[in-house]
């Protein structure tokens, strides 16, 4: 049912911090899965994803079986990270510079391959420490050589941990994302976005008091913004939040009523 009571959806107090998935979110595609597929072991690694991004979440033993099947290159990865830019989700460059202008902290958060994302990021405007994602090495021959295994990320609840450590005291947050590992992370921000992208994980749908049911990510405005945010937004950073705000009163957001927010600081 479309909703146009801001009261809903609107949050009272501003938003200090913006988390963005990247696989799926920021970017359309699927990281691991393309690499899989380069290497000719698309089934067994998407099996895995798949089974992580849409009930369960990630493990340790799961994310190394994945690089283990695939065993990227270095060359490989940065093929990925060309890719990446190239299916860049509608409206991501225009979200983004608009928290830029408002003094938003912004932050990419990913299990993927950190050399891969950085390019994005660095596209994005998006300061490289605030890219937190998994380091991946090479051997000097650019064959894999094997991954970072004590970051957070390649773990179990790992985005609510790394979004605990870089959060100050009284900071509130958002994190939008498509997957089981971002819907878990809830307890940790303020407002929890779901987003359908090309490939909506039906889970998450349902139990996301926000969902963005196509791939336009402008609505993270209208869900992010205060009344006096938006109020004196103008010219092209204005017309980003109406396509936001447009996408909500057509019933292309889900909202759920009563909003549970899950934080402390909201």
């Amino acid at each position: 049912m479309p909703h146009s009571n801001p009261e809903l959806w609107m949050p009272e107090s501003p938003i200090d911090v913006f988390f963005f998935d990247c696989d799926s979110t920021l970017s359309l595609i699927e990281g691991i899965d393309l690499l899989a597929s380069m290497n000719g072991v698309a089934e067994p690694v998407h099996e895995i994803t798949q089974r992580c991004m849409a009930t369960t979440g990630l493990t340790l033993a799961d994310y190394r079986k994945r690089l283990d099947f695939i065993k990227p290159s270095k060359i490989q990865v940065q093929q990925l990270a060309t890719m990446y830019g190239r299916h860049l989700a509608p409206g991501a460059t225009d979200v983004i510079r608009l928290l830029h202008s408002l003094g938003k902290k912004i932050y990419i958060i990913s299990g993927g391959i950190k050399s891969a994302i950085l390019p994005l990021a660095e596209e994005l405007g998006i300061k490289p420490s605030r890219l937190l994602a998994v380091d991946v090495y090479f051997n000097d021959d650019g064959s894999y050589q094997g991954f970072d295994e004590q970051n957070e990320l390649t773990q179990a609840n790992g985005k609510s941990i790394c979004i605990a450590n870089v959060l100050k005291d009284n900071e509130r947050s958002l994190l939008l994302g498509d997957g089981f590992s971002d819907w878990e992370a809830q307890t940790t921000v303020t407002r929890f976005v779901g987003y359908a992208g090309l490939h909506p994980k039906a889970w998450v749908q349902e139990h996301s008091n926000f969902y963005i049911l196509h791939t336009n990510i402008t609505p993270v405005l209208a869900l992010g913004l205060t009344n006096e945010e938006q109020i004196n937004l103008v010219g092209e950073h204005k017309t980003s939040y109406d396509q936001g705000l447009s996408a909500i009163r057509k019933g292309l957001v889900l909202i759920k009523e009563p909003v549970d927010v899950h934080h402390p600081n909201s």
